[in-house]
């Protein structure tokens, strides 16, 4: 619970304000306002639509210019300025408000079916949303998809506290949540799921940006996708998922990007794609996840078409109590029965197998010259066994038997390595052609 008792009322402070915006900075009247119709506690503006909201004060609500206020003196709960405001609101959540002392029923519904209105706080460490007392999910943000994209729920700079999970959307495509902090839940930090349309039908939750959320801490995944919600094109930019029991980021959603940020401490993987393509993680840090895993990894892909990693830095020390007993993260990237995915200018440091591995995974370009590794192997692992078809470097096949692989196009080079020696081969006609070589010791200047 939070006991904030500022030493004057933000009532007197509106108060005190709102007479002299009626009288103007300068102590004149404005033009059709005059002092005795301007009341303290409520100055509204009549027209031919009849009274406005855009002024109310106290003391059991307060709007001003659209914000709708939870806390001392306004609204006590979240729901209730919810079921107040009007489209184009925002629901201000001060510092002064207690979920627990004012009663709030969790989950707090955001149904962006009845009206569009935003919700947001002062500051996400200041307006905390505090369902510790709760294992009910803390917001609900229902959305409605196809019926309308121009919808777009807005939730912003708040920190959310217990419950189970911290915000579960559903059926909200194209939408922007951001400065979140999000701690200590019961379940995931933030999920997305797919919704329900009033004829029954699949709501996707699809396009949405979450810029500068952090999850903390959280009994399940940091950030969850359901493959039902259809999570294309998530973008997730300088988010952090830290200390979660679960996965990171579990990633589901074709076109999904995690830029900047971190994935760190977690107890099962740091980023986790699976069955979607063209994911990509730039700009990441990653260390120490996989706390509880068996044999720890940092990133795991399966059927992951078109993934692509790069300027990531990749660190396997262990700095929080593990239940394995390596004293590394034993590798920093696993891909499983992927193609054409493209790994570049990292830094891995400190794994007790290597950077990367590659199984069943066809033309995969881990840009061998371009990585940066140190107390480390780069490779885990030999990129061309374990199945894996033309794995390659800069474009280039890795040296191996070229005999039975099949160029992927005309034109297409790499190295043919016969057990004696390596030679360079282009793939044309239907065949490869290898070029003789020679030691450079043996060569004649002419």
């Amino acid at each position: 619970m939070r006991n904030n008792q500022p030493s004057s009322t933000r009532r007197t402070f509106l108060r005190t304000t709102g007479a002299l915006g009626a009288l103007g900075a300068s102590g004149q009247e404005l033009t059709g306002v005059t002092a005795e119709s301007t009341s303290l506690s409520t100055t509204t503006a009549t027209g031919t639509d009849g009274p406005s909201r855009a002024c109310v004060l106290g003391p059991d609500e307060t709007v001003l210019g659209g914000d709708v206020v939870v806390g001392a003196d306004g609204y006590g709960t979240i729901q209730a300025a919810w079921d107040a405001a009007a489209d184009g609101d925002t629901v201000y959540v001060h510092s002064s408000y207690d979920a627990e002392a004012a009663g709030e029923s969790f989950p707090v519904v955001l149904d962006y079916g009845q009206k569009e209105v935003a919700v947001a706080g002062g500051h996400p460490s200041g307006s905390v949303v505090d369902a510790s007392h709760t294992d009910q999910d803390v917001f609900h943000v229902e959305g409605v998809a196809q019926y309308d994209y121009r919808n777009h729920p807005l939730l912003a700079n708040l920190k959310i506290v217990g419950g189970n999970v911290g915000l579960r959307i559903r059926g909200a495509p194209h939408n922007c949540f951001r400065n979140l902090v999000v701690y200590a839940t019961g379940s995931h930090g933030i999920a997305i799921e797919e919704g329900t349309g009033p004829d029954g039908g699949s709501l996707g939750s699809f396009g949405n940006t979450f810029m500068n959320c952090q999850v903390w801490n959280a009994g399940g995944n940091g950030f969850h996708e359901e493959t039902s919600a259809d999570p294309h094109a998530t973008n997730y930019a300088y988010c952090k998922a830290m200390a979660c029991k679960g996965i990171g980021f579990r990633l589901r959603g074709w076109m999904t990007k995690v830029h900047g940020g971190d994935a760190e401490l977690n107890h099962g993987w740091g980023v986790e794609v699976r069955s979607c393509q063209s994911v990509h993680l730039s700009d990441v840090y990653i260390e120490g996840n996989a706390r509880a895993e068996s044999f720890p990894l940092e990133v795991y892909a399966r059927y992951a078409d078109g993934l692509s990693i790069d300027n990531c830095y990749l660190h396997g020390i262990n700095p929080r109590s593990t239940d394995h007993s390596y004293t590394y993260v034993q590798r920093a990237i696993n891909v499983h029965d992927s193609n054409q995915i493209d790994i570049r200018d990292c830094t891995f440091r400190r794994y007790g197998e290597g950077g990367v591995a590659l199984f069943g995974c066809s033309d995969a370009d881990i840009h061998v010259p371009s990585q940066n590794y140190s107390e480390t192997d780069l490779l885990a692992m030999d990129p061309t066994a374990n199945g894996c078809l033309r794995s390659r470097s800069d474009g280039a096949v890795l040296p191996q038997d070229l005999q039975g692989v099949a160029g992927l196009f005309e034109g297409d080079c790499g190295y043919h390595a016969d057990g004696t020696s390596i030679a360079p081969a282009v793939w044309y006609g239907g065949e490869w052609h290898v070029a003789a070589t020679q030691p450079l010791s043996e060569t004649t200047s002419q």
